[in-house]
């Protein structure tokens, strides 16, 4: 598993499997492990890269703020560097926000688009969830979230991600709110899916963003919450699989 170094960042990321490029991006307090129960399952028909963001995992983390931007500009900038020039790209929560990105800016050209719980920032449930992370989920998780993010140091996840993420919470930037735009505008096959009890991606918002795209599909998926490729990972593998490979056989001329 190697790195990459940037001009800012040091990228540490996962790649097996050949043929046309996945591009895994993972949410925030994840790392490319958030992938593990996926990513066999797809290496064996692509050549899959699942990246640690910037300051997560084993990703250096050069200070400043984490924005929407700076994580996009990191994977776009690792693309170049491994000469990725179109790929499928899937990401959950964050990363799907990311991913979104990198589609509508054409940064990668997008051969499918696959969103899994895709925030919506404006629903009373996601404030909710963003209040129980901060005061119930992360503390449940601390020990995990620091062994995941041990090479920053122990404290890194409480006194970096948690402070970030709490911070971002109250003060919004409007590049989170509004990441979405721009995907009507899209002409690659997409995929959105959420958990169908998930508190950020309630089911109403899916769907009433999938009917804004032209090549929008939905799957909610049952006992799922917000991350349905780590809590049901035998339904989410399938349906990612078949997405990405209906995609291939669509674009094949």
């Amino acid at each position: 598993m190697p790195y990459w170094a940037l001009n800012a960042v040091r990228i540490y990321y996962a790649r097996a499997g050949s043929g046309v490029p996945v591009l895994l991006l993972h949410q925030y307090f994840g790392t490319h492990e958030s992938w593990l129960a996926l990513f066999d399952l797809l290496r064996r028909h692509f050549d899959v890269i699942a990246p640690d963001l910037r300051a997560h995992g084993r990703t250096s983390d050069p200070g400043g703020r984490l924005t929407l931007p700076g994580f996009t500009e990191d994977i776009a900038e690792l693309a170049r560097a491994l000469e990725i020039g179109s790929a499928h790209l899937v990401g959950a929560s964050l990363g799907a926000m990311v991913a979104a990105r990198l589609a509508v800016t054409r940064a990668i050209e997008a051969r499918s688009l696959a969103l899994i719980g895709a925030p919506n920032f404006a629903a009373p449930s996601t404030t909710e969830y963003t209040r129980s992370m901060i005061e119930e989920i992360f503390p449940a998780n601390e020990e995990e979230y620091g062994h995941l993010h041990r090479a920053h140091g122990p404290h890194h996840a409480r006194e970096r991600l948690l402070h970030t993420f709490a911070q971002d919470s109250i003060d919004r930037p409007r590049e989170m709110q509004t990441w979405y735009e721009g995907l009507e505008g899209l002409d690659c096959p997409i995929l959105l899916m959420a958990g169908d009890n998930d508190p950020v991606s309630p089911a109403s918002w899916v769907v009433e963003l999938a009917s804004r795209l032209g090549h929008g599909e939905v799957c909610l998926l049952p006992r799922a919450g917000h991350f349905p490729h780590r809590s049901v990972p035998h339904l989410a593998g399938g349906v990612l699989l078949d997405f990405l490979l209906r995609a291939e056989r669509e674009a094949a001329p």
